[in-house]
């Protein structure tokens, strides 16, 4: 069976003596394209690539259903470095606080009338702060591996990234990446000390990552995959 690769997905190529035309499908089971024999890969390609914003639309929606909209009630799960961590809400008379224990996230606080909106602001902030110790304390162990060191490391708000380098070494991560496994929080905080010796993604900048993780290509795939799933 042939697949080719898209942006941020692989299409599975299935020949049929039956098709006379080619044929798109998007759905549980992932991409694929329906052809007859004869048609050339390069044809299909051409194809794939101006299909590219309906394929990534169809598999949002495809993972919308797998991962419906999080209600922030008692049970539910939430991602940390990649395992799942069960939300557990407990009545108290203190302002809304969370920790971790174990495998769970607790929340406390004065349950009654305390809206979803504030449940979810509440685990915002936890995870930010959670974000911010992790991802430090990660990036100095790799700066003191890779020998490349910022100025500073910030965590923020971003819509459609995971990091970012400024020209005076300022790093800065997304706080969603803490959902993420640790070996891809590794490639992104590589992926921006690299950025310290070359602020671009030339040649010399991909061979400088791939000399700290070889397998860089396999991890930025499993965000084009899967870090639309992570939002909440």
């Amino acid at each position: 069976m042939t697949t080719i690769q898209g942006d941020g997905f692989t299409v599975t190529i299935i020949k049929s003596k039956r098709r006379k035309t080619m044929a798109l499908k998007v759905d549980a089971k992932g991409v694929s394209v329906h052809i007859p024999p004869s048609l050339p890969v390069s044809t299909v390609k051409q194809f794939i690539s101006q299909k590219t914003n309906w394929i990534q639309k169809k598999l949002a929606e495809q993972s919308q259903q797998i991962n419906p909209e999080k209600q922030f009630v008692d049970g539910e799960s939430f991602l940390l470095l990649g395992d799942h961590s069960t939300l557990r809400l407990y009545e108290s008379n203190e302002h809304p606080t969370v920790k971790k224990n174990n495998g769970d996230i607790e929340l406390h606080g004065r349950l009654k009338g305390l809206s979803k909106s504030a449940i979810r602001a509440a685990l915002i902030t936890w995870y930010k702060h959670y974000a911010g110790d992790y991802l430090t304390a990660r990036t100095q162990w790799l700066s003191d591996i890779t020998g490349l060191y910022p100025q500073s490391v910030t965590v923020k708000s971003y819509k459609a990234r995971w990091g970012s380098c400024s020209n005076k070494g300022e790093i800065n991560f997304n706080w969603q990446l803490i959902q993420t496994p640790q070996v891809i929080v590794d490639y992104v905080i590589i992926h921006e000390l690299c950025h310290l010796s070359h602020h671009n993604h030339s040649k010399y900048f991909w061979d400088l990552v791939a000399g700290f993780d070889p397998q860089y290509k396999a991890h930025r795939q499993w965000l084009k995959n899967n870090g639309h799933t992570l939002s909440f």
